[in-house]
């Protein structure tokens, strides 16, 4: 299991490597799309103690994690900002679980899990690494517009090499 935090840091650093956007909308509705999964733990869980529902669907990484509720998860969010931001932190996450344990990602149809094992503490470790490393790169990267022509002149005095 991804933690969340960590879930919202690879969708951020993709979102910022993808669209590199000067507004907020992006990265909100990539944050709010990197969390939405997980809600099963909140929602379902209750309903599954109470005895209102059973099954593989109504567990962690079942009807929540599947293809399904990836197109649920980013006609909602579409309204508040663009919808390949959703489905850059529904993708991500969904992604992610499948290497720590798997999804049932194509629930409701077929409860079967797809995924590998990886050690799910390496593999947080690893990626809030990578993702903050994308996210700083990034920033600096708008900050100073890398992309932006270098002047050819040189400065003539030296407070023009201070400015």
């Amino acid at each position: 299991m991804v933690a969340t935090g960590v879930h919202i840091l690879i969708g951020l650093a993709l979102a910022l490597l993808v669209s590199r956007s000067g507004r907020a909308e992006p990265y909100l509705v990539v944050a709010l799309a990197a969390m939405a999964p997980d809600i099963d733990t909140f929602v379902f869980r209750p309903l599954v103690e109470f005895g209102y529902v059973s099954g593989p669907l109504w567990s962690h990484r079942g009807l929540t994690h599947s293809l399904l509720g990836g197109v649920v998860v980013v006609a909602l969010l579409a309204y508040f900002g663009p919808w390949r931001a959703a489905a850059i932190g529904f993708g991500s996450h969904v992604g992610f679980d499948m290497l720590t344990g798997g999804v049932r990602l194509f629930a409701p149809v077929d409860p079967t899990l797809y995924g590998t094992s990886v050690d799910w503490l390496l593999l947080n470790m690893l990626a809030s690494v990578v993702a903050v490393i994308i996210i700083l790169g990034g920033l600096l990267g708008m900050k100073y517009d890398f992309e932006r022509p270098i002047d050819a002149h040189a400065p003539k005095t030296t407070l023009e090499w201070f400015r």
